[in-house]
């Protein structure tokens, strides 16, 4: 759709390199491939360069969905996130290198909210102080639990100890937005080893917390062990966690994040909103205006792709209004903010949005716009299952 101005936009950044793979890990990660992070970088600058070129047609790239253009992408990019793997292990002069690229081929919003997944055993004071010089402004430390035994029993590579150590080194070099990720409904996990993970992690005074129910799913090493997972316990979890959250002053956003006011993360929300984002590097997702794409997988076919001056793609899905509809309600719900009715007039959609609010599962909050209330969150794939 050329001529479009897609806005907001963000930078997906994909980093699949890894000390250790961590059992529940079922993302493109690869381990013991160091000596390939240089040859990686420069395969993903080249992908951001071909991305943004008038001169690159198919694929998926902005000269497709824009039209011809001069200089930058003419996309405005408000947020950009490196993620993983584990972008942590890279050296502070590769994120440089990859920013620049970034700057060179996009318009960057000068108030971007730019985020660095980190490992807490690949965070040091001088790590921390140089992604800070190069740019990043938000990090998100993957804590997972406030438990040796558990940490060790999930494949994680620090302890309770270095976690803190690693959260005090972003705090002294000055990063003023961190946020903790934590995974409930681990076997050997109770209800007061979450509570006290929980605790542990907001009196530390994160700016957002992101909680997450361990699924176990094909092809990682916990589904080969015959791992399983109590669904009723999550839920006690995920409830209790929800008001005890509540009472620190995170606020719910989405159903698995919290965060203090002003502290939710924009990228996110640019998926949860259906608005526009460029994925890059390997296994990367991107989506912008109808066309959805995936990357090569493998570091190989990556790295083939981008020799040969081809855009890497794996696959690349045309989505009709209707897909586009459903996942925007899909999403939306998932939202404390809710999903805008009044762009949607399918009568079954409607039916079912009565049929829910008599029941107390949705509620209009302000003219047109609906969300799951506070209550009913626990339940939103029941709320959502009718619309399936």
């Amino acid at each position: 759709m050329p001529g479009r101005n897609p806005s907001p936009t963000g930078l997906y950044i994909h980093i699949p390199f890894c000390h250790a793979r961590c059992g529940y890990c079922d993302f493109v990660t690869f381990t013991g491939k160091e000596d390939k992070i240089d040859s990686y970088v420069d395969d993903l600058c080249k992908e951001i360069s071909m991305m943004s070129s008038p001169a690159v047609t198919g694929g998926g790239s902005i000269n497709d969905l824009m039209g011809p253009r001069q200089g930058h992408s003419g996309v405005t990019v408000e947020t950009i996130f490196f993620g993983g793997g584990t972008p942590s292990v890279l050296e502070i002069h590769q994120i440089e290198k990859i920013l620049k690229a970034a700057h060179d081929n996009f318009e960057i919003d000068p108030a971007a909210e730019i985020t660095l997944e980190a490992n807490p055993e690949s965070i040091s004071p001088d790590k921390a102080a140089g992604w800070l010089g190069a740019g990043i402004n938000r990090i998100s430390i993957g804590l997972q639990a406030f438990d040796d035994v558990l940490l060790k029993s999930m494949g994680r590579l620090h302890t309770v100890e270095q976690f803190e150590a690693a959260y005090a080194a972003v705090r002294v070099a000055g990063f003023k937005n961190v946020s903790f990720d934590l995974i409930y409904g681990f076997p050997g996990q109770d209800l007061d080893s979450w509570q006290s993970t929980v605790r542990s992690a907001a009196a530390l005074g994160p700016d957002h917390l992101s909680l997450y129910s361990l699924t176990v799913e094909e092809h990682t090493p916990f589904a080969s062990s015959g791992v399983t997972v109590d669904n009723d316990l999550q839920a006690q979890m995920y409830e209790w966690a929800r008001g005890y959250l509540k009472g620190q002053g995170l606020k719910q956003y989405e159903i698995s994040n919290f965060a203090r006011p002003g502290f939710d993360c924009r990228h996110n929300l640019i998926y949860w909103r259906q608005q526009d984002y460029v994925g890059l590097g390997a296994g990367a997702v991107g989506c912008m205006g109808n066309l959805r794409w995936t990357n090569q997988k493998t570091l190989a076919t990556y790295h083939n792709d981008i020799k040969a001056g081809r855009l890497p793609r794996l696959s690349i899905e045309s989505l009709d209004s209707s897909a586009r509809k459903f996942e925007n309600l899909m999403l939306g719900l998932r939202l404390r903010e809710g999903f805008n009715w009044a762009q949607e007039e399918n009568p079954e959609w409607v039916a079912h949005r009565a049929s829910l609010h008599a029941r107390g599962l949705l509620e209009e909050i302000t003219p047109g716009r609906w969300r799951i209330p506070d209550a009913a969150v626990p339940l939103t794939n029941q709320v959502l299952l009718p619309f399936l």
